[in-house]
């Protein structure tokens, strides 16, 4: 039997399809800390001159995530593991709301026990984020350091063993990266485990380096991978994305943060995305208000945001991609048909 918490369970996308039809959020990312334990070159999403989010303010904020009609609710940071209540918190969500939960997290406190715990406390979905084979200075998130702990987690997908959890490893490319992204994924295909690239972006906006032309690169070997039928969790729509915007032939498109997901702020702001900042706080927001929040925002060139633009573009561009999904699918099934 699938696991009700898993976030891609039949039973739970089937209760998701009403969210093709009507204004209310499928997600939510809520920052429950500043802290991490590692500093990596190119995040800015942590802070450790300030600490964990209380109990209390958290659970009033995941009430209020509830009552907006929101599905799902990532656990984030920082590095979420290092909050002290992440399992009373985690256990609130599912059990008390009803909502699948899950959290990104770069594994260095993962141990299997703590998995354990978080799986009984209703964890559906976990992202870990590799970026190269070796640590290097600003990149310390390596196989070389990871890759017990990615075979750990593998493990518990496997639903004739375990109710299976959403597990996938996330590989930033950016300068520091560039030369092992592949070599990365080739050991994830060969584990079994989903990989997902997106492309470094500043403060949630692309930007033109010496590397650009590589970046590309090594986005259409992620093309050519998926299409040869490897383990990537990248939909081909957001792959061209890329693509596109890597060439500067960006894509007209309608962010969909403020309605179909957002992010609430350590402070308790309710925001687009972490990259956009509000003064409007999560507690004051209401549901007719997020059905103002289909339109266009203004940043949407250049954005770099890989989760919002993956959750948008099949709100705002949906016969496109349909019918390109379609295509793609055709052409890829038509030379078997035809033997």
């Amino acid at each position: 039997m699938s696991r009700v918490n898993d976030p891609v369970s039949a039973g739970i996308i089937l209760r998701s399809l009403p969210r093709a039809f009507d204004d209310l959020p499928i997600w939510a990312q809520l920052n429950i800390t500043w802290k991490c334990n590692l500093d990596c070159a190119y995040c800015s999403e942590y802070d450790n001159s300030k600490g964990h989010i209380p109990y209390e303010d958290l659970v009033a904020r995941i009430d209020k995530i509830k009552a907006l009609g929101t599905l799902h609710t990532d656990l984030i940071g920082g590095e979420p593991l290092l909050h002290p209540d992440l399992l009373p918190l985690m256990r609130y969500v599912t059990h008390h709301h009803g909502m699948t939960t899950g959290m990104t997290t770069n594994g260095f406190l993962l141990t299997e026990d703590k998995l354990k715990e978080l799986i009984d406390a209703g964890m559906g979905r976990i992202q870990m984020s590799v970026d190269g084979l070796n640590p290097k200075p600003g990149t310390p998130k390596s196989l070389k350091t990871l890759r017990k702990k990615i075979e750990m987690v593998a493990k518990y997908r496997d639903p004739k063993k375990h109710d299976p959890v959403w597990f996938r490893v996330n590989t930033v490319i950016c300068d520091q990266t560039i030369d092992e992204v592949e070599q990365v994924a080739n050991v994830c295909f060969d584990l079994g485990v989903p990989i997902n690239f997106s492309v470094v972006h500043d403060h949630g906006r692309l930007v033109k380096t010496p590397n650009t032309a590589r970046f590309l690169e090594r986005v259409q070997w992620l093309k050519s991978q998926k299409e040869e039928g490897k383990a990537i969790s990248t939909p081909f729509y957001l792959i061209e994305y890329y693509e596109r915007a890597l060439q500067d032939k960006h894509m007209d498109w309608t962010c969909q943060g403020g309605n179909k997901c957002f992010y609430v702020s350590a402070e308790g702001n309710f925001q687009y995305c972490y990259h956009v900042p509000s003064t409007r706080k999560l507690m004051d927001v209401t549901r007719e208000e997020m059905a103002g929040n289909r339109g266009k925002k203004g940043c949407e060139e250049n954005c770099g945001v890989d989760c919002v633009i993956h959750t948008s573009l099949p709100f705002s561009n949906r016969g496109e991609i349909v019918s390109r999904e379609v295509r793609r699918r055709a052409a890829r099934f038509l030379p078997v048909l035809r033997g």
